[in-house]
């Protein structure tokens, strides 16, 4: 296609017709934002002062093919190439790009909220997500694509630039992800910044389904790239594949229930302190007791005595035996065999101890039995649970365990297995996503 060429003649600049006329502010913006945090010397050999770059992205090469990308000529002769998506966002249009933002923050850019998102803190996951592009996690009533989840690979022979609904997002923090380059620059541009390998895109207003998401992504180990510490423990935790056979996610914004324990589950899976972690877990238990507490009061005999009523009555309303109805009606025998054996290859006898609990034998848990089981296994939750909330300095409990570094692996592990059984007794109370 023939270029369109106008000589600066009077106010007239330089054009390209490539789709659309270029935007000569936005190009000085670029410069200033970008071009000017190279090194001095990369700086003018390659990029040359702001008119020569201007002459530089004027004459970009046109790709015969959409798809193929636009190749920007350095002042020394090489190349380098970006995507037309790229290469428009930054260079035409009306409104100058944002540069600036930080990386771990929410990035509103007009009706979508952008938020990245890393592989957590609290888990080294075994395995990676097979597939990569972008996802649809909800759509609307007409099946249009809204929402998404980006997946970045560096697979041979793949797309390695970012599709056009993450491309805001990439641009928003360009400042903060420019690579130190210190005399030759990569000929792909992309490849001159810190990639971005998870993105969630979402509509503004859409929070029940953002914490769904959110809660649907921690499951695999990938949480919100906020401000954590970059602590890993080493929890193993299986990646798998949350799409359907269409690459969907399918999850609506209708209901707000369990939403408070979506929120426990996403805190649990990003914080890096055992202790808390164990703490938040707990927390999507306590989050149940009520329901199960009301489950048990309606379905008692009318016709016994009230003083026996009562009595019933009266005995759950404890916390623990409120953790045993949870329990009761939220696991099977099935699962109470893989906790027990789970349990096993944890050094319980020695956590417990340092934190005075009673020994416990969890080699003769009745796993056929499901009032035992749960009876046994809340009285150890529960213990845990009070070594940590009532820690003082007249009874160190919790820190008599990091007193022996040998037994901190073993609590880890003890915190991971609690965290399977809320897993489970939260995808038994969600019934609608």
């Amino acid at each position: 296609m023939e270029k369109m060429i106008l000589k600066k003649f009077g106010g007239e600049q330089l054009l390209n017709a490539m789709n659309g006329r270029l935007n000569e502010n936005k190009i000085k913006d670029f410069y200033q934002h970008i071009i000017k945090l190279y090194k001095p010397e990369i700086q003018k050999l390659y990029w040359g002062n702001i008119e020569e770059f201007i002459d530089l992205v004027n004459e970009a090469d046109e790709p015969s093919n959409e798809q193929d990308k636009i190749n920007i000529t350095f002042n020394n002769g090489r190349q380098i190439g970006l995507s037309r998506v790229l290469f428009d966002f930054l260079f035409k249009g009306k409104d100058n790009c944002i540069f600036t933002r930080p990386i771990g923050e929410r990035y509103e850019n007009g009706e979508y909220i952008f938020m990245e998102l890393i592989e957590s803190p609290t888990v080294i996951v075994n395995g990676n997500i097979e597939k990569n592009g972008i996802f649809p996690t909800a759509k609307d009533e007409n099946g249009n694509v809204e929402n998404c989840f980006f997946i970045k690979s560096r697979k041979p022979g793949e797309n390695y630039d970012y599709p056009k609904e993450i491309v805001p997002f990439f641009v928003s923090q360009m400042e903060r992800r420019l690579k130190t380059i210190e005399d030759d620059p990569p000929s792909a541009f992309i490849d001159h910044f810190k990639p971005i390998k998870y993105v969630l895109r979402i509509k503004k207003l859409e929070d029940n389904l953002l914490i769904k998401l959110l809660y649907q992504l921690s499951k695999s180990g990938i949480v919100e790239n906020k401000i954590i510490a970059n602590q890993k423990i080493p929890i193993q935790q299986e990646m798998t594949s949350m799409l359907d056979d269409e690459n969907n996610i399918n999850l609506t914004n209708d209901s707000d229930e369990n939403l408070d324990s979506l929120k426990f589950y996403i805190l649990a899976i990003r914080n890096p302190n055992p202790y808390y972690r164990f703490l938040d877990a707990y927390h999507i238990l306590e989050s149940f007791f009520y329901k199960y507490f009301y489950k048990y009061v309606t379905e008692l005999d009318d016709n016994m005595d009230k003083v026996k009523l009562y009595n019933y009555i009266k005995k759950h309303e404890q916390e623990q035996q409120m953790l045993k109805l949870v329990i009761e009606n939220c696991l099977t025998p099935s699962d109470f065999q893989s906790i027990k054996a789970r349990l096993l290859q944890v050094k319980n006898k020695e956590l417990l101890e340092r934190i005075e609990g009673a020994e416990c034998n969890i080699q003769e848990w009745p796993i056929d039995n499901i009032e035992k089981f749960a009876t046994k296994l809340s009285d150890l939750i529960y213990k845990f649970r009070n070594a940590i909330v009532h820690s003082k300095k007249s009874n160190r409990n919790i820190e008599k365990i990091e007193e022996d570094p040998n037994l901190i692996p073993d609590f880890i592990k003890l915190t991971n297995i609690l965290l399977e059984i809320v897993a489970c007794v939260l995808e038994k109370n969600i019934n609608k996503w």
